[in-house]
C-alpha cells in the first residue's frame, strides 16, 4: 500500500484526534498537528512511510466496534464526604482509581498541563498523585505516543492500569493494543461525551485570565460543587508571584463565557457531531452525572453528586463489585440514565452558527471581542423547554412524595 492509499490521510474532519495512529505506527512517521482551531490531526511523512497500514487498523473513525453491552447499570455516590467534594459527580472513578493504584497499578488519566493551557493524559502511580486526573476538564486532551506505550508496557509487566478517557480515545487505545487489550489487567473508563472543545480557544480564555487578574491560572475546577452539583461552578485559582496563597475566582457554569460557548456546541470538534465510537468503544464501564436523578430519588440527598454507572463487560461488573461497598448505590435503567444523558447514545448538534464563530477563533480576535459577539443566550424555545421540563420535574416530585 502507497502512501496516496492511507486512508487516515484523507480523514479531515472525520479525524477524532485520538493519536493511536502515530502511537502505533512502526517508523514514527505520522506526526499529530495542530489545525488552526488547536485540534490534533495526522501528518504522514510519505518518505519514510512503508505502507503497512498499521495506522488504519488502529483508527476509531474507519471502522466502529460492536455495540457496547450495558450489563448493570445503576446509581451510586461514594459515601466519602471528601472524595465527593473532590469529585465532578458521584466519585466512582476515584474509588475505581483508588482500587487500582492500592494494588501496585497504574492510573491514565487527563490532567491539565502548561499552567491549565493545555489538557494531556499522564500515567500516575501514587495515591498523592491521584488528584491530577480526577474531575472533567472540557478541552481535548493529548495522549502522546510515551502514553500508549506506557500503558502496554505496564500490561506487560503484570501491573493493572485503569484507563480513562472519552469513548474515541478508549477506542483508539484499545485498537492499538490488540490482544493486550484483552488483558484482565486493563480496566477501560470512558466518559458520557458531550464533545471536545478547541484547545486553542481554552488557550486563548487561559491568557485572557491571566491578563484580566494580573497573575497566572494555577489551577482549574470546571466543576466546583460550592454552590452544589445541579449548579456547579467553574473555579480558577490564581498565583501571583512571590504570595505562596492562591487566590480563588468562582462563577456558575451557565455564566462562564467559555462554559456557554461549550455547551451550546459552538467549540466542538467536528467530528463530535457524528461520533464513530459513541456506545461503541469496547470500554468496561460508562460514567457520567446521572442528571434527573433527583427527580427518580428525591429521597437520596443528591447535593454533591450522583453518578451514572453502566457496566459493559464482566470485568466491569467485578471492578465496581470491589469497591460498592464503599458507595450508595441502586439499580436503574437505561431509559433512565438517556433521559438526562441523550449525548450517550446520540451525537449533539451544531451550534448554527458554529462556523462563523470558530472562524473569528481561528482569525485572532481577542476574547473581549468574541464575549461582545457570542453571548451563546439560549433561543426562546430552549428557555421555554428549560421551564417546562423544571415543571416536569417539581410535579413528579410532588407526586412521589405524595405517593
Amino acid at each position: 500500500m502507497s502512501y496516496d492509499e492511507m486512508k487516515i490521510s484523507k480523514l479531515g474532519d472525520a479525524c477524532c484526534g485520538c493519536s493511536a495512529c502515530a502511537a502505533k505506527c512502526p517508523k514514527s512517521c505520522i506526526s499529530m498537528q495542530e489545525d488552526k482551531f488547536g485540534f490534533l490531526h495526522p501528518v504522514i511523512d510519505a518518505g519514510a512511510c512503508v505502507g503497512c497500514h498499521s495506522c488504519d487498523s488502529v483508527c476509531p473513525a474507519l471502522g466502529g466496534g460492536k455495540c457496547d453491552e450495558a450489563l448493570g447499570i445503576r446509581w451510586a455516590k461514594g459515601k466519602s464526604s471528601e472524595l465527593l467534594e473532590a469529585s465532578s459527580s458521584g466519585g466512582i472513578f476515584g474509588l475505581l482509581a483508588e482500587s487500582v493504584i492500592a494494588g501496585g497499578g497504574v492510573v491514565c488519566g487527563a490532567a491539565w498541563a502548561d499552567g491549565c493551557r493545555h489538557v494531556e493524559h499522564v500515567l500516575v502511580e501514587d495515591a498523592v498523585s491521584l488528584d491530577r486526573v480526577m474531575r472533567s476538564k472540557y478541552v481535548q486532551s493529548r495522549v502522546g505516543r510515551e502514553v500508549y506505550a506506557g500503558v502496554r508496557d505496564a500490561i506487560r509487566s503484570g501491573r493493572r492500569v485503569l484507563f480513562a478517557g472519552t469513548a474515541c480515545q478508549v477506542a483508539g487505545l484499545k485498537r492499538y493494543l490488540g490482544k493486550t487489550g484483552e488483558s484482565d489487567l486493563l480496566l477501560t473508563v470512558d466518559v458520557i461525551c458531550h464533545g471536545v472543545p478547541a484547545p486553542r480557544l481554552w488557550s486563548k480564555w487561559i491568557d485572557y485570565k491571566n491578563a484580566l487578574r494580573g497573575s497566572n491560572v494555577c489551577n482549574v475546577n470546571m466543576r466546583s460543587k460550592k454552590a452544589g452539583w445541579l449548579s456547579f461552578s467553574a473555579m480558577y485559582e490564581y498565583i501571583v508571584e512571590k504570595d505562596p496563597s492562591p487566590t480563588c475566582e468562582s462563577t456558575i457554569f451557565n455564566q462562564d463565557w467559555y462554559m456557554k460557548a461549550f455547551l451550546a456546541n459552538a467549540s466542538l470538534r467536528p467530528s463530535c457531531f457524528v461520533c464513530p465510537a459513541k456506545r461503541g468503544c469496547g470500554s468496561d464501564v460508562t460514567l457520567g452525572d446521572f442528571w434527573g436523578f433527583q427527580g427518580i430519588h428525591p429521597e437520596v440527598d443528591y447535593s454533591k453528586g450522583v453518578s451514572a454507572v453502566l457496566c459493559n463487560t464482566l470485568k466491569g461488573e467485578r471492578a465496581f463489585n470491589v469497591i460498592s461497598r464503599l458507595t450508595w448505590n441502586g439499580p436503574a435503567t437505561l431509559e433512565e440514565v438517556i433521559a438526562g444523558n441523550p449525548s450517550l447514545v446520540s451525537s449533539v448538534a451544531p451550534y448554527p452558527k458554529r462556523d462563523e464563530f470558530l472562524k473569528d477563533v481561528a482569525s485572532g480576535t481577542s476574547i473581549p471581542n468574541l464575549m461582545s459577539k457570542w453571548d451563546f443566550r439560549p433561543t426562546l424555545m430552549q428557555r421555554i423547554r428549560g421551564k417546562l421540563g423544571g415543571i416536569k420535574r417539581r410535579l413528579k416530585k410532588i407526586i412521589v412524595r405524595g405517593a
